[in-house]
């Protein structure tokens, strides 16, 4: 019993150390908060290599190893190369962003081949270190499975112990803790769980060390200093705008470490009070200066709209904007509910306390397919949702990235009453992003928008791109007609980005959803560190001596297993909503898909044979039903249908793995094989940017296929 109880504390462990590790490395190196899931595979590569090595590496080994990852997240030491400066860890993102063709927000072109050498150097550095922490826990989990006596009851404890670290990470990041206190307690457990006085002594050393690193450091003004907080998805710092006499008053808004939002006071009082800045910003269009709020500026193209829906209701200026308009019906939706919390609390004006504002905490185009049926809108309003970071360690997908997809403005389109009006707003930074968008929205709605440019020099925020469009064609064009102030704004600040190549700018779909990314095509920054980890796997193998004991079936089943994991992630929130609740349940269903599969096995319940024939038709099923045709079904019949639809290949998969696990005399190089073929499938992932979502699951079943070739031709 106690070896299952020690496999259960380990697997939990483990995952909550995974999670923990992947948040951390995503908001404080911020380059990592698109590559998040190449910290996952770093993760499994050194599980996995801890199952399969032979020579005993102890615990206290993790302890030093995640001491020195608290160092890479702190240090601050600054270096100075020619035209480049950067801090050694976090300005990682400085040197590797000119070589990603995915556009990272807010980073200024710094190209520098000395740079992008060390950044790429300093980047395996902190793989191999997080794939090092985690080699004497895996071996760990692996010498406790070995020695159970029922090989399928400890996988199955193992299993457990996975999902209830995963919840317990989910816990703490919905109360709100910081992942770093998260990072010493789990340090306190991994001495807790030493084996030897040795590496008791150790763990616990740096363990205190660890607590001495993060006692905060007050080198603040009690008026200056910044406030941390945690949600569900990213670090929030907020602090006050100060020393300012021109601009808005209130509050700026970071996210993991970047400029993301303010939280501005544009009521009228405030507005007035800087009165002769405003004036002198329009002095030579002094017509313009109604129109330059962007916030303001969609009450002109619709007065007092009766019903008003705002996706990306962020920290809450749109929403004080249709309640300065006298909006009669707001509903705001925002998918972070700490941002949501904030606004409540610090906005100047106010807005989230209107009795006419409904604030609903949801994934934008989860939202709008939930109310598709049964609401219309005067006005839609979309507020720019850069959100600096992908949805999930299983996916190379962006929280914002299905709000943009033709499919969404379809559903926009769907929502909007005969005369209703969308108006997106986007911070254009290259032109083919603004070229996408303009082609986009044309495809969706069967004819251009208004495309142009709102900008104030900062008296009324940063501003942006508008790209305005109604339900009817001719919508736009009567208000323009009957506004003629508001005709020649436009008029004198248009954009037409579809001069841009447009023969060459692909739309955004449901299963090419990436807006950030100028066209299919593998980039280079992800294939370079991918290839990268690939050979450092077979490298550590070799180098040890473990090659030859690689079990190649298993190899190609972890593959395909994480490869299609990835896909399910990103399609059920087509379906759910981009959330962390969906990946978190979705995950659960998996594991549980796992424990049932070995419940079948051992009752003798789930023939071999049938099970892959049973697999390979669920697989098809993914081709032919789009996630799209879920959203016809509401309540209960919707997770019903669609639950089993995805994860079901899931349970085949696992039956076949438990078969072959069984059959296995030593359990932990099989299981340590099938999770360095995570990491390979997870790489393989980066042919979604080039081929597409759907791409993903004829890989997929490739990959099972040569798995069972080999395991069959070894029998």
């Amino acid at each position: 019993m106690k070896k299952y109880l020690e496999i259960f504390l380990l697997s939990s462990l483990a995952l909550f150390l995974e999670l923990l590790i992947i948040r951390l490395m995503g908001t404080e190196i911020r380059i990592f908060a698109y590559l998040s899931n190449y910290i996952l595979l770093a993760v499994f590569l050194g599980t996995g290599l801890g199952m399969m090595l032979k020579k005993k590496i102890t615990l206290e080994y993790s302890s030093i190893a995640f001491f020195a990852v608290l160092v890479v997240l702190v240090w601050k030491y600054i270096i100075r190369l020619p035209n480049l400066e950067f801090k050694i860890f976090s300005g990682i993102t400085e040197m590797l962003s000119p070589l990603s063709e995915s556009y990272i927000w807010l980073q200024v072109n710094t190209f520098s081949k000395t740079g992008i050498i060390i950044g790429i150097i300093l980047t395996l550095g902190i793989f191999a270190l997080i794939a090092f922490s985690f080699v004497p826990i895996g071996q760990q989990i692996g010498r406790k499975l070995n020695q159970a006596k029922s090989p399928l009851l400890g996988y199955s404890v193992n299993i457990l112990g996975s999902i209830l670290g995963m919840w317990v990470f989910n816990a703490f990041s919905y109360l709100g803790i910081s992942p770093f206190f998260g990072l010493v307690l789990a340090m306190f457990f991994l001495f807790w769980l030493s084996e030897t006085e040795k590496a008791r002594t150790y763990a616990l050393m740096f363990f205190l060390a660890s607590v001495v690193l993060l006692i905060p450091k007050n080198s603040y003004q009690p008026y200056e200093k910044p406030v941390t907080f945690w949600s569900p998805y990213q670090k929030l710092t907020l602090s006050v705008i100060y020393g300012v006499k021109q601009k808005p008053s209130g509050w700026y808004l970071e996210v993991n470490n970047a400029g993301y939002m303010g939280l501005l006071d544009l009521s009228a009082k405030s507005l007035q009070e800087k009165k002769t800045f405003i004036d002198a910003v329009f002095i030579k269009h002094p017509q313009d200066k109604p129109y330059a709020n962007q916030y303001d500026l969609p009450y002109y193209f619709k007065p007092q709209p009766d019903k008003l829906l705002i996706i990306g209701g962020g920290g809450g200026n749109d929403a004080a904007a249709a309640v300065r308009a006298k909006a009669k019906s707001v509903e705001v939706v925002e998918i972070d509910p700490v941002i949501i919390q904030l606004g409540r609390k610090y906005h100047p004006e106010l807005p989230y306390s209107s009795p006419t504002v409904a604030v609903t905490v949801d994934d934008g185009r989860g939202y709008m397919e939930r109310v598709k049926a049964r609401k219309k809108y005067d006005l839609i309003i979309m507020g720019l949702a850069d959100s600096h970071t992908v949805s999930s360690g299983l996916t190379n997908v962006q929280l914002d990235n299905y709000l943009y997809t033709e499919e969404s403005l379809r559903l926009v389109k769907s929502l909007l009453k005969p005369d209703g009006v969308l108006f997106l707003t986007f911070e254009v930074t290259r032109p083919w992003i603004g070229t996408r968008i303009q082609q986009t929205m044309t495809e969706a709605f069967g004819f251009a928008p208004k495309v142009f440019e709102v900008r104030s020099e900062g008296a009324y925020g940063w501003g942006g791109i508008a790209f305005v469009t109604g339900k009817d064609r001719n919508t736009i064009n009567n208000i323009l007609a009957k506004n003629t102030d508001l005709a020649s704004f436009v008029s004198r600040n248009v954009q037409d980005y579809r001069a841009v190549s447009p023969a060459s700018i692909n739309n955004l779909s449901d299963d090419w959803p990436y807006i950030y990314l100028s066209r299919p095509q593998l980039p280079t920054l992800h294939l370079i560190i991918g290839l990268l980890v690939i050979l450092c796997l077979f490298m550590a193998l070799r180098y040890t001596g473990n090659l030859s004991g690689l079990n190649w079936p298993m190899l190609f089943f972890g593959a395909g297993f994480m490869l299609y994991e990835f896909r399910t992630i990103s399609k059920a929130s087509l379906v759910f909503g981009n959330t962390w609740t969906t990946n978190l349940f979705i995950i659960t269903g998996v594991m549980i898909f796992i424990l049932l599969a070995n419940f079948l096995t051992v009752a003798k319940k789930a023939p071999l044979r049938l099970s892959v024939i049973l697999l390979f038709l669920s697989f098809l099923m993914q081709l032919f039903i789009p996630a799209s045709f879920f959203n016809n079904f509401s309540g209960w019949q919707k997770y019903a249908l669609s639950i089993p639809f995805f994860t079901v290949p899931h349970l085949f998969s696992a039956i076949i793995f438990a078969k072959f696990y069984l059959e296995s005399r030593v359990k932990a190089p099989v299981l340590g094989s099938n999770l360095l073929g995570s990491v390979i499938g997870g790489f393989l992932e980066i042919l979604s940017f080039l081929l597409g979502m759907q791409s993903l699951v004829y890989l997929t079943i490739a990959l099972y296929g040569c798995g069972l070739l080999v395991a069959y031709k070894r029998r």
